[in-house]
């Protein structure tokens, strides 16, 4: 009798093993999007033998693909390549202060199909959410009748609960107590999970981007929006106690009494600013790459202040955080990206200027590799959490029609 709930015990343990090897694996095949499963052994640290079941176990869900692959491991062998399921998508959702995008997004990370939407004026929550249903169950109708969907995705510039999908407050948006996630749940029938916008570009980047190999870093993104920052720590986001840890927009650079949209004067996210650079190029809507160009095809000296005066305070800013954190890297995305293009030298002077040199010199500022694509890969990201997590059990569901999505969430 002793004996049996040390039996039942013993068996809970192998099975919680193996939700953490098959977890393991599903991230492996994710982040490298096509792996030997030799290498997959070796990375997860699992025997070839157990590999080979757990695949298998994988495929059966039809969430990996095992294929022959022209690269030879053992002699004369070709090597048997895992890759994530084609038929594994998302959706991605950012909505803007004046825009929406939706993509669909395949499990290796592929954006598959994106459309836009642009408001005449800054949106409301049940615009967005509605605006969100609409471009979604058009993709959906699209998709092939073999898709499963993992649910969406949104990256909110702002303070967002995490757990239950609340935006606390969006300022450049104008939004606070918002239930985003559930007000798209109800019009689309698919999970959803929210997040702020600068954290799930963190992740795209640490898991696709320039910061691959990198367990400490720092992000910062520049949008329409705002400054908004991911910090990494040891390959985990840093959350804080209300999961609005990152906020590196707000941290004061200047003495300047102009206020950001959260109220606080002289911050990063006040004197480095977006809409002052589309105006004095005299610009109203402008990508980040229209944005570049419109710079250097601007006569000589007519921006030259501005941009200066921004790179020198961005310098700063990342001086600061070198201090205070010790990543291995900062990572500049959207258009903190040009201004960095633009004015590096003035940028690395007033980082030199700003941070210990024992942090300076070890310490590169690195441009992010997503481009526009960073925040559609993020949220992808979220919305792809679950099943890395737990790749059995995890919930699918079926493409199809608006109808067939209807009569699906009746039933």
């Amino acid at each position: 009798m002793k004996d049996e709930p040390q039996a039942r015990s013993s068996t809970r343990g192998l099975t919680r093993l193996k939700r953490v090897n098959l977890a393991a694996l599903m991230r492996l095949v994710h982040y490298g999007r096509e792996v030997s499963r030799s290498q997959l052994a070796d990375r997860a640290r699992i025997t070839r033998s157990s590999v080979l079941g757990l695949l298998n176990e994988l495929e059966n869900r039809r969430l990996v693909d095992q294929v022959i692959g022209s690269a030879t491991g053992e002699v004369g062998r070709p090597s048997t390549m895992v890759r994530a399921s084609l038929d594994i998508v998302c959706f991605s959702v950012v909505p803007l202060y004046d825009s929406l995008l939706v993509a669909t997004v395949g499990l290796s990370g592929r954006i598959i199909r994106r459309t836009s939407h642009e408001f005449d004026a800054l949106p409301t929550p049940a615009q967005v959410a509605e605006k969100t249903a609409e471009l979604i169950a058009e993709q959906r109708q699209s998709l092939p009748p073999t898709n499963l969907i993992s649910g969406i995705g949104i990256a909110i510039p702002g303070h967002v609960r995490v757990d239950d999908g609340v935006v606390d407050s969006a300022y450049s948006l104008g939004w606070g107590a918002v239930p985003l996630a559930s007000l798209v749940n109800e019009l689309t029938h698919l999970p959803v999970w929210v997040d702020n916008d600068a954290s799930l570009a963190s992740l795209a980047e640490q898991r696709f981007g320039i910061a691959r190999e990198l367990r400490n870093l720092i992000l910062l993104f520049g949008a329409v929006g705002g400054i908004g920052g991911g910090l990494v720590v040891e390959g985990q986001l840093m959350r804080g106690r209300d999961g609005f840890a990152g906020e590196l927009g707000h941290i004061a650079v200047s003495d300047e009494v102009r206020a950001d949209y959260g109220g606080i004067p002289g911050s990063l996210d006040s004197v480095v600013n977006r809409l002052d650079l589309l105006q004095a190029l005299g610009l109203s809507r402008a990508d980040d790459d229209t944005l570049a160009r419109a710079i250097r095809q601007h006569p000589p000296g007519a921006i030259d202040a501005l941009l200066d005066r921004q790179a020198h305070s961005l310098g700063r800013a990342i001086g600061m955080l070198m201090n205070m954190l010790n990543p291995e890297a900062v990572v500049l995305t959207g258009f903190l990206r040009v201004i960095f293009e633009c004015r590096r030298s003035e940028v690395d002077e007033a980082v030199r200027r700003y941070a210990l040199e024992s942090h300076s010199s070890r310490c590169p500022v690195l441009l992010g590799t997503l481009g526009s694509d960073v925040l559609l890969v993020g949220a992808a990201e979220l919305a792809f959490a679950s099943l890395l997590s737990d790749p059995l059990e995890s919930p699918l569901h079926p493409a199809g029609t608006i109808e067939q999505i209807a009569h699906n969430a009746a039933s």
